[in-house]
């Protein structure tokens, strides 16, 4: 039972994690509503979680590489998904700040050295392997808003949920990785630190690749604010439906990041990154340019390929690019890989202020063109 446990708890856990994270954009609408906000102080509520994340997540993957730090998983998506209950006291707009900021720091306290689990654990097939990872990190992003669209039929106290669930996996995590379980992973930690310190970085190579991150991270970011805005306020649907439009997008993301977890294995991690891309620029036109419920989730599949295929696959190269800080890489491909383009948000927000959505959105072009240029300048890691 704990060997199953190992093998399908950094899918689980990151799935945990990211309950919290995917929650934020769908209390959006609910914040508008109760404190009054406009779009640009909405977005700078992701652009708190993100911007600690941001810069804490590669500091800790350092860390991760020079020292084993399991308890950082489950300290750090319970310090997110608590943060995320706690707002359910929160009594003005500053202190929702401070309590996104406090579940970014935990966020970015996670995921290196639960990307490290899953490279420590894995021989064989690491594509499908950080795929199921990733799937863990997309299904909490789907189910996330689901449960936090229970705010607004039950309340604020509904989020106290998010604790509950932080608690079960607490327990989760002690019950399979302590212990027995424990030794096993350590003398993987040992194997593992021995064949990264054998390795060599190629930092020029990483340096591309960083666009190709930004750029995913900023079309992740920017949907998954405006979806449920671009819903309520072009598509004229319901604000309590919102957030299960948030639910679908990422449920179609959970299952197209595993895929594109299992194709990079086969067609080859660059080459999947590039297909992302290539897919996604067309449906997101569409997206924009078709303001009716047909264009808006008609084009929500192969958007969604687009911008989830890639994260498996970013994940694998990073590790790869830089084999001697496998830790440091994670901390940037699954910690900026998700926070970055919060950092752009608000001022994507801003426009949305002056303009209105559709014009705010049209930016998401220029930014996929540029990873998908980028994606040709890589080459395949050896």
């Amino acid at each position: 039972m704990k060997r199953i446990i190992r093998k399908y708890g950094p899918p689980i856990f990151h799935c945990i994690n990211d309950f919290g994270q995917g929650s934020l954009a769908a209390l959006i609408p609910f914040f508008i509503a109760n404190f009054g906000l406009n779009y640009y102080q909405s977005a700078s509520i992701i652009f708190c979680n993100t911007v600690v994340a941001s810069v804490a997540q590669p500091v800790l993957g350092y860390v991760a590489d020079r020292w084993r730090v399991p308890w950082f998983i489950p300290v750090g998506f319970s310090i997110t998904l608590v943060s995320i209950s706690t707002i359910a006291l929160a009594t003005s707009y500053e202190m929702i700040l401070a309590l996104s900021l406090i579940a970014g720091f935990g966020a970015a306290l996670f995921h290196p050295e639960a990307a490290l689990l899953v490279n420590r654990m894995q021989s064989y097939e690491l594509g499908n392997a950080m795929g199921r990872f990733a799937v863990g990190g997309s299904a909490g992003f789907a189910l996330g808003p689901l449960l936090a669209g229970g705010v607004y039929v039950f309340g604020g106290q509904f989020l106290w949920l998010f604790t509950a669930i932080a608690l079960l996996g607490v327990l989760l995590y002690l019950y399979a990785f302590t212990g027995e379980a424990d030794t096993t992973n350590a003398g993987e930690s040992n194997s593992s630190a021995i064949s990264t310190h054998t390795g060599t970085n190629d930092w020029t190579s990483f340096g591309k690749l960083f666009f190709v991150i930004a750029s995913r991270s900023i079309l992740f970011s920017v949907l998954s604010i405006f979806i449920p805005i671009l819903y309520i306020t072009v598509i004229n649907g319901e604000a309590s439906a919102s957030s299960l439009a948030l639910t679908m997008y990422f449920a179609m993301g959970a299952v197209l990041t595993y895929m594109g977890g299992a194709l990079s294995d086969t067609l080859g991690f660059l080459k999947t990154v590039r297909l992302g891309n290539l897919i996604f620029l067309p449906s997101v036109l569409v997206f924009i340019f078709v303001p009716n419920i047909w264009g808006f989730f008609g084009a929500m599949i192969p958007m969604a390929f687009g911008v989830f295929s890639q994260y498996g696959p970013i994940t694998v190269l990073g590790q790869k690019y830089l084999a001697k800080n496998a830790g440091f890489a994670s901390g940037i491909t699954l910690g900026l890989g998700i926070t970055l383009g919060g950092l752009v948000a608000p001022y994507i927000g801003h426009l949305a202020d002056i303009y209105d959505v559709q014009t705010a959105l049209i930016t998401l072009i220029p930014v996929g063109l540029m990873g998908l240029l980028m994606s040709f300048w890589l080459k395949e890691p050896k």
